[in-house]
């Protein structure tokens, strides 16, 4: 019963700290800024997409977030999935958050848990402390996975190794709620 209550407290506790340097809920988009004139932002685009096109996987990231947001160019999910779902699988790290995101909300995707927890690992594997922590989280709160303390506790160490300010916070709490 005491495992329990310890669990339940956790889940709360840990949402105070879910991703305070990176905002997962608006999409932190890394690496593209689209300010400028009218022209200048036309170039940028033209220039992503060329870059893109030539296998620049940054590149592809940045466009992706243009079509995921819809500021600058007409928003279309569909191309921004397969932009982010390319840059991904090109190694970058920001692209394969922001898809575990996508599916595990169900954001201009079909709501798919197991593939956005994929895709929150890989990132995690490339060194994205933010997607360690969501991880972390989701392990804490048994969110589309067997709930696992222990590999949660493990995550938040390797996200607070990376830098990531809340993952510390989660893990001094995981840890006295352990022991």
């Amino acid at each position: 019963m005491s495992k329990i209550f310890i669990s339940i407290s956790l889940i709360f506790s840990i949402n105070l700290f879910a991703n305070e340097d990176h905002d997962h809920h608006g999409h932190s988009h890394h690496g593209h800024s689209h300010q400028g004139t009218a022209e200048d932002t036309q170039k940028k685009i033209q220039a992503y997409i060329k870059g893109c096109d030539a296998g620049n996987i940054k590149s592809c990231n940045n466009l992706a977030v243009l079509y995921d947001l819809g500021e600058v160019v007409k928003q279309d999910k569909n191309k921004a999935i397969k932009l982010y779902t390319k840059a991904c699988n090109g190694g970058n790290k920001y692209s394969c958050s922001t898809l575990g995101e996508l599916y595990f909300r169900g954001d201009g995707v079909k709501q798919d848990k197991s593939k956005g927890i994929d895709f929150y690992t890989k990132a995690c594997d490339k060194e994205d402390y933010s997607s360690c922590n969501t991880l972390a989280i989701i392990y804490i709160k048994g969110d589309g996975v067997k709930q696992d303390v222990s590999r949660a506790k493990s995550l938040f160490f390797k996200a607070c190794n990376g830098g990531n300010e809340g993952a510390c916070k989660n893990y001094e709490r995981v840890k006295e709620s352990v022991n």
